[in-house]
């Protein structure tokens, strides 16, 4: 799996008796491991969780489609911008570790408190030989509650960044995608000014990659569990996805 898995992809992990496997990103990836990150949300991330060093877990990867990530040749598809909210950091890093020497990355994560942001200067150290930060990439925390950072959501500032990304990587709740959809798609608005209209249309040359956060029945495209409704048809997260673009997707339909 360390050897096959690319940024975005997923395994799936049988947590204990549990009938269905759990879904987690692959978060990080040396030549001969690889690392999850999750928080205990339910009994199958409690089992997880309680796992000792030297156990034995059934895992099953990589699986799905991960994220494209463009050459940069000639200055073009040079600046990547990765926005995350939550838990939604885990595959975001390995995509910033994977891009990080041919690309300029700026990262942006969202959380509720300071405590829940990840935390780049230490978890290197205490919880694996793998470099969290890669150098050169630009880290730019957000809180709700403001104890950290600017204070508000991680989609407040995305605008900022706009002209400056070549291309745009996102993981976070469906209602961070939902927010992000108008910003970065929108069609001009009736009443608008021409100057506006044209802001706005600008907008439209921002291309967004996003991955899903599902629950899903096997993780391989057999039960058809995670499907969902896109501009191309219905489609399995699974195993079309988990990285879709946001565009792609009728988010108003969409109920995860």
């Amino acid at each position: 799996i360390a050897a096959a898995a690319q940024p975005g992809q997923f395994i799936t992990v049988r947590c204990g008796d549990f009938t269905l496997r759990r879904p987690f990103s692959v978060h990080q990836v040396s030549s001969q491991e690889i690392a999850l990150l999750f928080k205990v949300a339910g009994k199958g991330t409690l089992w997880l969780s309680q796992q000792q060093r030297g156990e034995s877990i059934d895992i099953l990867g990589p699986l799905g489609k991960g994220f494209s990530i463009p050459l940069a040749k000639s200055g073009q598809s040079k600046h990547l911008l990765l926005i995350a909210g939550g838990i939604g950091i885990a595959p975001l890093v390995f995509l910033m570790q994977h891009a990080s020497s041919q690309h300029q990355i700026t990262l942006i994560h969202g959380a509720s408190t300071a405590a829940q942001l990840y935390p780049f200067s230490s978890a290197g150290k205490k919880r694996s030989k793998l470099s969290p930060l890669p150098k050169g990439v630009q880290f730019i925390p957000v809180t709700e509650d403001g104890s950290m950072g600017q204070k508000g959501m991680a989609t407040d500032i995305l605008p900022d960044f706009l002209d400056w990304a070549d291309q745009v990587y996102a993981c976070g709740p469906v209602d961070m995608y939902k927010t992000m959809a108008l910003p970065l798609n929108p069609s001009p608005l009736k009443g608008e000014g021409k100057g506006e209209g044209e802001k706005r249309s600008n907008l439209k040359l921002t291309k967004c990659q996003v991955s899903l956060e599902v629950r899903m029945g096997c993780g391989f495209g057999a039960c058809y569990g995670c499907t969902i409704n896109t501009k191309k048809g219905l489609k399995q997260v699974c195993r079309d996805g988990p990285v879709f673009e946001l565009d792609d997707i009728l988010w108003q339909e969409v109920r995860i």
